[in-house]
C-alpha cells in the first residue's frame, strides 16, 4: 500500500483534496492507523482516482462522480453528462477552450470504445532521481525479454547496497539514431536523493520535469499497452496537441498476476496549443 504523501505526489494533487475525497466517501483510503490517522492506499484506489480526475477534468461535479464510478451507468447516459459540460464549455470565455476540447475529445471516445476503455488527463510530471540500464532494441516485440533481462540487475544493485526498493519501477522509450537498432529501452528504479550508482551497464539519470504529459491508466497485462499508447495518440491528435518521442511508463503494482498489473502510461507532450 501507498502513503497518502505518495498517492498525492503520484496523482498531482494535494493531501487535502485526498482528504475531503475521504470525507466525501468518494475515495476512501484502504487503512487509517488508528493512533495517528494516517491514511493508506492500494493500487486499485490509485487507479479509482485516476478516474474520478479523468471526470473532474471533463467538468464533472463530485456529487455526480461517485454515481458514475459506483452504478451501472449507460453510455447514452454518460454522453448526455457530457453534451451538458460541452454546452457549458461553449458559453465560456477563451480561458476554458481546452476544457471544451478534452470534453469534446471524451465525446468521441464514447463512439469507439466501451466506457471502461482508456482515459486521458494531462498533468505535469515530477522529476525524480533513477538508476538506469538500457538496451537497444530492432523492434517493439523485444521489450518483455529486455525487461526481464534488465530490471533483476536493478533489483539487485539496490539490495547489495542495503536500498529499499520504492515501490515504483519505470520503463523510458526513446528513438535512437541507429536504423538497426531503432528503439531504446531503458529501465530504472528510483533513488534516494543524493544516492548514485554507476558502472557494470548501470547509470545514475535524474529524469528532468515535464510541464505536460499526456497519460492513463491501465489495469491488465502489458499485451494491453499498444493500444493504451494509440489511445493517448488518437487523444493527443484530436486536441491539437504535439506529441513527443519521449514515451514512459510507470509500473505501480506489478507484483502479482500480470491481469492484476496497474501501470500509468505517459507521453510528453510539446507546448499547450494556442
Amino acid at each position: 500500500m501507498y502513503g497518502i504523501g505518495t498517492v498525492a505526489r503520484l496523482a498531482q494533487v494535494s493531501v487535502r483534496t485526498l482528504r475531503h475525497y475521504d470525507d466525501v466517501g468518494l475515495l476512501r483510503p484502504a487503512h487509517v492507523d488508528p493512533v495517528t490517522g494516517y491514511r493508506r492506499y492500494t493500487p486499485d484506489q490509485v487507479l479509482r482516482l485516476h478516474r474520478i480526475l479523468v471526470l473532474r477534468d471533463l467538468g464533472v461535479a463530485l456529487s455526480e462522480i461517485g454515481r458514475l464510478l459506483d452504478d451501472d451507468v449507460s453510455v447514452d447516459q454518460m454522453r448526455g453528462i457530457l453534451l451538458l459540460r460541452q454546452a457549458e464549455a461553449q458559453a465560456r470565455l477563451a480561458t476554458q477552450t481546452e476544457q471544451l476540447k478534452r470534453v469534446e475529445t471524451r465525446l468521441a471516445q464514447l463512439e469507439e470504445v466501451p466506457m471502461t476503455g482508456y482515459e486521458v488527463i494531462v498533468k505535469a510530471l515530477d522529476p525524480v532521481r533513477v538508476v538506469a540500464v538500457s538496451a537497444d532494441l530492432t523492434e517493439a516485440s523485444q521489450i518483455g525479454e529486455a525487461a526481464g533481462r534488465l530490471y533483476p540487475r536493478l533489483h539487485a544493485a539496490l539490495d547489495d547496497r542495503g536500498i529499499a526498493f520504492g515501490g515504483l519501477s519505470f520503463a523510458l522509450y526513446e528513438e535512437t539514431s541507429d536504423p538497426q537498432r531503432p528503439l531504446r529501452l531503458t529501465t530504472a528504479l528510483p533513488l534516494p536523493d543524493g544516492v548514485t550508482i554507476d558502472g557494470d551497464g548501470l547509470t545514475t539519470i535524474d529524469v528532468p520535469a515535464v510541464e505536460r504529459a499526456a497519460t492513463t491508466v491501465v489495469r491488465g497485462a502489458p499485451e494491453q499497452f499498444p493500444d493504451a499508447f494509440r489511445a493517448i495518440h488518437e487523444w493527443v491528435a484530436r486536441t491539437g496537441n504535439q506529441a513527443t518521442t519521449f514515451e514512459r511508463e510507470v509500473y505501480i503494482d506489478c507484483d502479482g498476476p500480470t491481469d492484476t498489473w496497474v501501470t500509468e502510461l505517459q507521453t510528453v507532450l510539446g507546448p499547450e496549443p494556442a
